[in-house]
């Protein structure tokens, strides 16, 4: 499989960022998003950048946020040209049927 350009949200721990490792060891760009990633994650990123033999790259987003959102898309597509994939294992509590939510 030709190396793809994948965006991962929710990557600072848990299934986010396992699977951020996995498929940066898999030879993937992975775009590992989370939040605050110069402040309280700013460990959680420079681990995951840090792993060997991987192209792993912590962005900012925020999921609940659409202004971040697009700014992390935007930045991916200017690095990248693309994303092929995207992972959405972040948290965000909301109550009621999906399709009745805008992103406001």
């Amino acid at each position: 499989m030709p190396n793809k350009i994948i965006l991962v949200t929710g990557s600072s721990s848990g299934f986010g960022r396992l699977t951020a490792e996995a498929l940066g060891r898999a030879g993937h760009t992975v775009y590992a998003a989370m939040r605050d990633v110069a402040g309280r994650n700013a460990q959680n990123a420079a681990e995951l950048s840090a792993i060997e033999s991987t192209d792993i790259r912590p962005i900012e987003l925020d999921v609940q946020s659409e202004p971040s959102t697009k700014a992390a898309v935007e930045k991916i597509i200017a690095e990248s040209g693309q994303a092929d994939v995207v992972v959405h294992d972040a948290g965000h509590m909301m109550f009621g049927p999906a399709e009745a939510f805008t992103p406001e």
